[in-house]
């Protein structure tokens, strides 16, 4: 199958190959851009800071998420307080009608 007599290769060796327009030393090399490069690119545009007003919405945004989480859970704790079955200390007392009072006055 394989021959035994000396075949030659198509490769070039080293020393017979012409210099390729790469090697030229001090001269540039003009191709088009690479993959990796291409993704530089894209990826360049996105890194943008978010602008000024579109910040703003986003921060009173969650100002107002905050103050209605807020007044969610004082109305979750008003409930506890008037669904309890046993006598309220005067803690429980105080508490439950400065709740009742910022609930009336929120609405």
């Amino acid at each position: 199958m394989n021959p035994t007599s000396k075949t030659t290769s198509n490769k070039r060796k080293a020393d017979e190959a012409s210099p390729s327009v790469g090697s030229t030393i001090g001269e540039e090399e003009s191709r088009p851009p690479g993959i990796k490069a291409m993704k530089k690119l894209r990826k360049k545009g996105k890194e943008k800071a978010a602008p000024p007003a579109e910040d703003n919405k986003i921060l009173e945004a969650k100002q107002k998420d905050m103050e209605l989480k807020k007044q969610l859970q004082q109305m979750s704790l008003l409930d506890t307080l008037i669904a309890k079955k046993e006598t309220l200390d005067e803690e429980e007392i105080a508490l439950k009608k400065k709740l009742i009072a910022e609930v009336y006055n929120s609405l």
